[in-house]
């Protein structure tokens, strides 16, 4: 998709707006609030459009831009109040189809950046799964922007790793957990940097591809 296409200048002039009001906002409660209700006004179905927010963040070269968003989900992940998006619960696996035919399935829970991203790429759900190189890519940005924030750092990573070892009524799969433990771990490591975050969480070796600017918008 070019950059110039109306979908993209509108989610820039959106990411602007947001950045905007968050840094002339002096009251971390505020921002937080606003951040919200941005997500709340999107709707569970373009929690994406947010993902595609922060990650235009974290590709720009606006350092306070940055730490404006690092410091919010801070406050945010301390308050375990992250702004968070929905997928259904099960993932892909044959023991997850067949407790779903049962009947008892299809529940939502609420997810937080990085555990939706985790989610969308290990699991079936109402969206097409996500590839790897797009996780990666996703994921490697979200960390270094995070990383601007060391309490971030420390309350978020272990939230994943806490969330890794709870099934939550079938929240996620194996895969999904195993991926989140790897990413918490990882995360929680004295030094490591996204990149190694990102290879130690994959099964496999991420793929070194670049992925273009506005990945997420032809999923919209």
């Amino acid at each position: 998709m070019a950059a110039s296409s109306p979908l993209v200048e509108s989610l820039l002039e959106t990411t602007r707006r947001l950045i905007g009001a968050l840094q002339q906002e002096p009251s971390a409660e505020l921002r937080l609030v606003l951040a919200k209700r941005i997500v709340r006004q999107l709707g569970d179905e373009a929690y994406p459009v947010f993902l595609k927010i922060l990650l235009i963040v974290a590709e720009s070269e606006d350092a306070a831009a940055k730490q404006t968003v690092a410091d919010l989900l801070a406050t945010a992940a301390q308050r375990m109040d992250l702004p968070s998006g929905q997928l259904s619960s099960w993932g892909s696996s044959s023991r997850d189809d067949e407790t779903a035919a049962s009947g008892s399935l299809n529940r939502r829970r609420l997810l937080g950046p990085l555990e939706y991203l985790t989610v969308w790429y290990c699991q079936q759900t109402q969206r097409p799964m996500l590839e790897e190189p797009l996780y990666a890519d996703a994921l490697r940005k979200l960390l270094a922007l995070f990383d601007l924030n060391p309490q971030l750092r420390a309350f978020y990573a272990g939230k994943l790793a806490a969330d890794a070892g709870n099934e939550l009524e079938g929240t996620y799969t194996r895969d999904t957990r195993d991926i989140l433990q790897r990413l918490a771990r990882g995360w929680q490591t004295a030094g490591s940097t996204p990149e190694q975050i990102v290879q130690s969480a994959l099964r496999g070796q991420a793929s070194e591809t670049p992925v273009p600017s506005g990945w997420i918008v032809h999923r919209l």
